[in-house]
């Protein structure tokens, strides 16, 4: 049980945590020698859920947490859980970490204190609701989520395994774990860490092993395939290889051709090189010619060009200066501007002394006031007596309002309890109302019916009128126990009274002449209508029960549909595996039965061997009765109804009592408050002439000070004076210096403004010498250029010559024509022109095209399956190698691993039986072997009554309790075995019935003094 547990109430004041002022983490100064290594010491919560302050400390062995409903037992495992690094998904609660924060709070925190080998670790997490953000320490330092999780691993807690940490709204989820992922999470809850590993390996090894095998085999099954097709391609690859030698000698005279077109354009190109060497003489001997007029005119060009950027530098610099010039102007405008604020600053001095002259002839004239007021004490007043009767009133109030706050408490309480009736209230409404619902769709599906809908609201509007109960149509009023049968089951009045029969046929029938079928049979009871045989018997014969036995109405509706349509006596079956429909006609026992979607009609001749004849139909499929109305679940849900209005008329009593009471406090408080006022203004008169005095000396003392101050400011202000002054000097100074630069800044710019106006002349002369001169050489520079003109056409041949011939080589290069073939082409084509090579391709042909042409696909096909039978062949190779290695590797592991897994589950299956034996029912645990290791699993068998035979553990076949009582068992089971330091499972008697929940505590009280817990390997805290 919990050692120490400290709560602070909800109106306590509550303690601040802010980013800066955070919980500091405190280890417990308990003394924890006998926990397990990674078992939790300390659990301390604030803000959390339901929870203002609460701290508690788990023991070393065996912690309970037991209490009702909403008491914040499953709140305690959430924190557990998420104080140590999981998510909310693991819980099956709310999604945002933020919803965990208490209605009305900003944050709240979660520190965990676990056992470790020197200083215990402590884990804090503070939840901030605004962003839905957490903030991780480790020890009292900031950490990351993911260093929360390595040290949570590292103590091997597991709180991801249901095993080891069974969360409320998972405790159901338990049993629905298939058997591979119960093996799973039990090897990693109990065994050891190399079973998980090889497990895992094995399931890896094995799916790559049937991966392999898969492939081998198509691939296997693919070079069969491809081996027989190349076989029939055998004669059409010898046909196209005889045609592929003549297309070859084609081939090579074609690799020859651009050789003898390369030796043309090299002649050509010889020719067009001597040409363009001839006018390049011709234009270099006129270039030298007219050199003397070409360096005059170069000489011209360089004195325009550097005339040109001298005038550019030089207005450059000019308007550098310029520029430099204006930011002196401004700095001298600051500099004067800063004169003047000093300047405005001594004149402002000048005025706050003249203020602080008048403030203290003031002050002297208001102290001798103060002097004159003080000057003589008064009497003091005792006031003890109504001190003492304001005490006692006091006391009496506090009395009256902690009253009044246990009365509040229990109309909480009692609003509480109201609000959860009526919200029972509520829910049995609905229900109720979903019941009602479903007799009204019936109605609603009956609305093409208008003579037995037009009959319904007679009934319902002249009620008064009849003796007995009528009953709306059959189809309305009954329903159908498992809704599979309803197909087989579908409109007619029934009357409990002879007169109501009466009524209503002379009434409906014979007045509005409806057509409706209205019977009454109150001469017949169900005693009249026996089935034909036993049900054990009926059951051998394949059928599931007669028709009436999946029909919940009330009697007269029953008797009815017997006398009607003899329900008692037609057999129903919903598969048709084991009806033996010639044995059924043998016993002439049923006239019809119904076997799945079908109906059968048997009949027997009356004449000759009255042979039999059957008629089968196919069922319509229900339209009204497959919504069916729980006959029981309505009386149940009236009877609960009436019991949540008697107990709300209880607290509506109880809540009247308690609210007079609280009136006569409330009128006993106001009068104690009036004289409580009457006292205090009493104590007040007395004590003002008191305060006055002790006020006025507290304002005298001011003032004094203040006049002290007042006549110790003129030193200062002479120096701030000084200060003053001392800067206006400098500033003076820093005027004096500018102004100096911009006389400098002055003269230079005039400078740059005559050289510049000097470089523009010079460039324009140069610029007028240089035109004349062109004006000059214009003949002798027209001859240049016609010879120029020549060059370059005699350059441009040259080039399409040499482009050509080299475009000819690189075709001859491009071939990338081998020694051993240009050897072939200089045998074959020895001494052959150029039209001699052209005649023989065409030659050779016309004798291609007298062969028959063998589509190059075939053969490309053919080569192409020859390559691939190869090398499907090495990768067959390749993979059965690896096939061997991945069984001798499986095999190895498999030795290793089964006889572990074995043996742990024959200790598991042992506890559990020996566990279920107690509670005397029986229980084991098998392993569930297959060929492929993940589907591997662990089948949990019980058997809780005499007459049943062991049937595996599911969410299905046993009930909410049954499961309830399985999971424990199991878990006790791995409590010898477990690794991890400690255990949670919450809710773990959900479902259960108090018999069994006695049963499964004595059992682990046994299971621990027996087994001495308190040298087991974890701490256990069940809720």
């Amino acid at each position: 049980m919990a050692r120490k547990r400290k709560e602070v109430p909800n109106d306590s004041e509550e303690e601040n945590i802010s980013d800066s002022e955070e919980p500091t983490p405190r280890l417990s100064t308990y003394i924890r020698t006998k926990h397990q290594i990674g078992s939790i010491v300390r659990v301390n919560l604030k803000n959390f859920v339901t929870y203002d302050s609460v701290e508690f400390y788990p023991g070393p062995n065996l912690n309970m947490i037991i209490g009702p409903n909403g008491t914040g037992k499953s709140t305690i495992v959430c924190a557990i859980a998420l104080g140590l690094g999981w998510n909310t998904p693991l819980l099956g609660r709310a999604r945002e970490i933020s919803e965990f924060v208490k209605h009305g709070q900003d944050r709240a925190s979660i520190e965990i204190e676990l056992k470790s080998m020197r200083t215990n670790v402590i884990i804090m997490r503070v939840i901030k609701k605004a962003n839905n953000a957490s903030l991780w320490k480790l020890n009292g330092e900031h950490v990351s989520l993911k260093e929360i999780n390595n040290k949570v691993n590292s103590l091997n807690i597991q709180v991801d395994n249901l095993c080891q940490f069974l969360p409320q709204d998972k405790v159901s989820e338990f049993a629905q774990l298939s058997p591979p992922e119960l093996l799973v999470q039990t090897q990693k809850a109990v065994g050891e860490k190399e079973m998980t590993e090889w497990h895992e390996k094995l399931i890896t090894l094995r799916d790559e092993e049937k991966s392999l095998s898969s492939s081998a085999n198509d691939e296997q099954q693919q070079v069969s395939n491809l081996e027989k097709r190349n076989d029939i391609l055998e004669r059409d690859v010898m046909r196209f290889r005889e045609r592929e030698a003549i297309l070859r000698r084609i081939e090579l005279y074609e690799l020859k051709i651009p050789f003898e077109r390369y030796y043309a354009a090299k002649k050509k190109y010889d020719e067009a090189k001597q040409q363009r060497a001839e006018f390049h003489l011709h234009y270099q001997r006129l270039l030298k010619e007219n050199k003397p007029m070409n360096d005059k005119k170069s000489q011209l060009e360089a004195i325009t060009k550097d005339t040109f950027n001298k005038k550019k530098s030089c207005s450059e610099s000019f308007s550098r200066k310029k520029r430099q010039m204006e930011d002196t102007s401004n700095k001298l405008d600051k500099l004067g501007n800063d004169c003047d604020d000093v300047r405005r600053n001594l004149n402002s001095m000048k005025k706050k002394e003249k203020q602080r002259e008048n403030q203290i002839a003031q002050l002297r004239a208001e102290i001798t006031r103060l002097e004159e007021l003080t000057s003589v004490q008064p009497e003091e007043n005792d006031t003890s007596a109504i001190r003492n009767q304001l005490e006692e009133l006091s006391i009496h109030m506090r009395n009256i309002q902690t009253d009044g706050n246990d009365i509040n408490a229990k109309q909480e309480e009692f609003a509480h309890e109201e609000r959860q009736i009526q919200s029972q209230i509520s829910y049995i409404n609905e229900r109720r109302q979903e019941l009602e619902d479903k007799k009204k769709r019936r109605l609603e599906s009956l609305r093409y019916e208008h003579h037995t809908l037009e009959a319904v609201q007679w009934l319902r509007q002249n009620n008064d009128k009849l003796v007995a109960r009528v009953f709306d149509p059959i189809c309305v009023e009954i329903n159908v126990k498992d809704v599979r049968y309803a197909d087989a089951i579908e409109t007619t009045f029934v009357c409990e009274s002879d007169e109501d029969y009466h009524t209503i046929t002379k009434e409906l029938c014979d007045v509005r002449k409806l057509k409706i079928n209205v019977v009454c049979f109150s001469h017949k009871t169900m005693n009249d209508f026996p089935p034909p045989m036993h049900h054990d018997q009926l059951r051998r014969f394949g059928f599931d029960c007669y028709l009436l036995d999946q029909i919940e109405a009330p009697m007269t509706l029953l008797t009815a549909l017997c006398n009607l349509s003899n329900l008692n006596k037609i057999p129903v079956a919903l598969q048709d595996g084991n009806i033996n429909h010639r044995e059924i006609e043998r016993t002439r026992l049923f006239f019809r039965y119904f076997v799945g979607d079908t109906s059968y009609s048997v009949s027997w001749s009356r004449y000759g061997q009255r042979l039999s004849q059957s008629l089968t139909t196919r069922i319509k499929s229900a339209t009204i009765l497959k919504d069916s109305i729980n006959i029981e679940q309505k009386r149940v849900l009236e009877q609960q109804y009436q019991e949540l209005q008697a107990s709300l008329t209880r607290i509506n009593n109880s809540r009247n009592e308690f609210i007079k009471e609280e009136e006569k406090l409330r009128v006993t408080y106001e009068k104690l408050r009036e004289k409580k006022n009457i006292l205090n203004e009493q104590k007040r008169q007395l004590q003002q002439v008191t305060r006055d005095y002790q006020r006025n000396k507290i304002i005298l003392d001011s003032k004094k000070d203040h006049l002290q101050r007042l006549l110790d400011t003129p030193n200062s202000i002479k120096e701030e004076e000084d200060e003053l002054r001392e800067k206006l000097y400098e500033i003076a100074k820093k005027r004096a210096r500018v102004v100096g630069n911009f006389q400098n800044l002055l003269e230079e710019s005039m400078g740059f403004f005559s050289k510049r106006n000097e470089a523009t002349l010079k460039y324009i002369q140069a610029s007028s010498d240089l035109i004349a001169l062109e004006a000059q050489t214009q003949q002798i520079d027209d001859a240049l250029k016609r010879a120029q003109v020549e060059y370059k056409e005699a350059e441009k041949k040259f080039s399409h010559a040499k482009a050509e011939a080299k475009r000819l080589w690189e075709e001859c290069n491009s071939n990338n024509i081998q020694n051993e073939t240009m050897h072939e082409i200089n045998e074959l084509c020895k001494d052959m022109t150029l039209e001699e090579l052209e005649d023989a391709v065409t030659s050779e042909r016309a004798k291609a095209e007298m062969h028959y042409a063998i589509d190059p696909r075939v053969i490309d096909l053919y080569n192409k399956r020859k390559a691939d039978i190869e090398s499907l062949k090495s990768k067959l190779a390749v993979k059965a190698n690896r096939l061997s290695r991945l069984n001798n590797e499986m095999t190895v592991i498999k030795e290793k691993w089964e006889p572990k897994l074995i043996e742990l589950i024959e200790k598991i299956s042992g506890t559990f039986s020996d566990a279920f034996d107690r509670i005397g029912c029986a229980g084991e645990v098998r392993i569930s072997t297959h060929e492929d290791y993940e589907k591997w699993g662990i089948d949990i068998l019980v058997k809780f009554r005499d007459n049943e035979k062991l049937q595996i553990l599911t969410a299905q076949r046993q009930s909410g309790g049954e499961r309830s009582v399985s999971t424990i068992m199991y878990l006790m089971a791995l409590q010898e075995l477990a690794k991890a330091p400690f255990r949670v499972v919450d809710e773990i008697n959900q479902g259960m019935d108090p018999r069994n929940e006695r049963l499964i505590l004595l059992n682990y009280a046994k299971t621990i003094t027996e087994s001495g817990i308190s040298q087991a390997n974890e701490d256990i805290m069940y809720l």
